[in-house]
């Protein structure tokens, strides 16, 4: 079939044949809508569902991403009208087939930056090969997705529900193309690996995925979460700008639906640059636990009570990161970076604010920790870089990881430091570090076509153990069904005796401890901010 023909709920698509870089065939549909236009009366609003068609609808070219500022230029890309997706799967069912597990993709981008539709970045191929079938897609960031104003057309987590309204058409339509409706995996890196756990949280997800998969991400980081007046008051900064003070949320509201698309996003996104921050990285507007209203919500209360208490998806979940994380501050933050490793004042970083005493004790022990203790690179910052690790991703994740294995299993936590050819951060960037950046494993699983050096045997077969475990999981809910010659290492899932992680280098280990002294403060520190009082 050179234009296969498959007939969805809303109507029928025409898709293309396409081929990947090792010449397996598979089926392309690109451009589907999943959700009314989120344009004019529906800026900020609650996603509604697709309108239908008649006739075949073209599903051969990409579709908008959604606006946002891009990061070189610093013009507006993209559009509102930015609710599609694309479905890739190695074979259309027959009468006779089985269906094939379903991989759903979230993109990263601080939930300000980024799309999952362009196949340049986020190629389908090698999952493809693995007999899987990929679902990726746009949802509204920055301010479209995450204004929350405390009404029913701006609750908050727009972006996060339009994840729900895709992951819906997935349940009505996906068999259509070959893939399982109750065999699907999502799984997303950075702001994606965040919304993952989010839909472990919300009820509004609860069905609509049975195995979970979280990179470099996590609801309890301090960058994927902001709270609700913050985030009011961060909104009622951007008119400031044309000299108008409006601090009524219906008049915000109004003010912002009658700006035009660029002017939004830009006055935003100035606002997220002289919003304060502790941390090292910020991004402003992102999901929030929502006030109640005649809605229901996203998130009502607190991730990590929620984790706590257990009220989340029971499934199979997989968490994990790179070992060298902070590495992206070299370029978000290298002027921070730089301070911290001369300075080595570590509690201006410090995500949570404490009082003076708690402060002036807590910057003691940090010091012992991050100056005295291990150390993983040789490099005269390396300190710095573990500590941007720990207070960005590795403290959240591991938090995360441990309540959720009290209440659920199983819990396969890895730690991915593997320097190669296809380290995604590391490669488009030219960061001329050793070790294994943020979000580096993407480059392994989704293809990217900037990335071009030859790959090394040993860079091949890293792949190769990458896409089992990933696909493993997916189809089994395990990622080591067995081992053999390629899976060398059983991968034990977390146990209430210890934090059991797969090390995955050039050979997969198991180890029992990950870095004791540095978890050890962030599980107290999350306690104390958001356990229970």
């Amino acid at each position: 079939m050179s234009e296969p023909i498959v007939h969805v709920n809303e109507g029928k698509l025409k898709g293309n044949v396409a081929t990947t870089v090792k010449d397996v065939q598979y089926y392309s549909f690109k451009g589907i809508p999943y959700a009314k236009p989120p344009v004019g009366e529906l800026r900020f609003a609650i996603p509604q569902p697709p309108e239908s068609w008649k006739g075949v609808r073209d599903a051969t070219k990409d579709c908008n991403i959604c606006a946002q500022v891009d990061k070189l230029t610093g013009n507006v890309v993209g559009d509102e009208d930015c609710l599609y997706l694309n479905v890739y799967t190695p074979k259309l069912p027959t009468s006779s087939s089985e269906l094939l597990p379903v991989m759903f993709f979230i993109h990263g981008g601080g939930f300000i930056f980024g799309n999952g539709t362009d196949t340049a970045k986020h190629g389908p191929d090698f999952l493809i090969e693995k007999d899987v079938v990929i679902v990726s897609f746009n949802f509204r960031i920055g301010i479209l997705g995450f204004l929350a104003l405390g009404c029913k057309d701006a609750p908050g987590n727009m972006g996060l529900r339009d994840q729900v309204m895709a992951l819906k058409w997935v349940q009505r339509n996906i068999s259509k193309f070959g893939g399982d409706p109750n065999n699907v995996t999502i799984f997303g890196i950075s702001a994606g690996g965040s919304s993952v756990e989010y839909h472990l949280l919300s009820p509004l997800s609860r069905g609509l995925f049975h195995k979970a998969i979280a990179q470099s991400g996590s609801s309890l980081v301090h960058w994927a979460q902001n709270d609700k007046d913050k985030i009011k008051t961060l909104a009622a900064r951007i008119p400031t700008v044309k000299g108008k003070v409006i601090t009524d949320s219906e008049e915000l509201l109004k003010y912002f639906k009658d700006l035009p698309t660029n002017e939004l996003i830009k006055l935003s996104f100035k606002a997220i640059q002289t919003d304060e921050f502790r941390g090292g990285i910020h991004f402003g507007f992102v999901p929030t636990v929502e006030e109640s209203g005649d809605w229901e919500p996203f998130l009502g209360e607190s991730s990590y009570q929620l984790l706590a208490k257990g009220e989340f998806a029971k499934v199979p979940f997989m968490t994990g990161l790179s070992e060298r994380e902070g590495l992206l501050m070299v370029l978000l933050g290298p002027q921070v970076l730089d301070k911290l490793a001369k300075e080595k004042k570590f509690i201006d970083y410090f995500p949570f604010v404490l009082d003076p005493v708690e402060e002036t004790k807590l910057e003691s022990r940090l010091k012992s920790i991050y100056l005295e203790g291990e150390q993983t690179s040789k490099d005269v910052d390396g300190f710095a870089i573990n500590y941007f690790t720990d207070v960005d991703f590795l403290g959240g994740i591991y938090t995360a990881a441990t309540l959720i294995a009290k209440h659920n299993s199983p819990v396969y936590l890895y730690e991915f430091c593997y320097d190669g050819a296809l380290n995604y951060l590391k490669k488009l960037n030219q960061i001329d570090r050793v070790g294994a950046a943020h979000a580096d494993e993407g480059g392994y699983i989704l293809r990217c076509e900037a990335l071009k050096d030859a790959l090394s045997d040993t860079d091949k077969r890293v792949q190769e153990v990458l896409l089992t475990l990933w696909t493993n999981f997916a189809r089994y809910g395990n990622p080591t069904p067995k081992t053999d010659n390629l899976i060398t290492t059983n991968w034990e899932p977390i146990a209430e005796t210890g934090a059991a992680c797969l090390v995955i280098d050039k050979d997969l280990s198991m180890k029992y401890e990950l870095y004791p002294e540095r978890m050890k403060l962030f599980l107290e520190m999350y306690e104390k901010k958001f356990g229970c009082k």
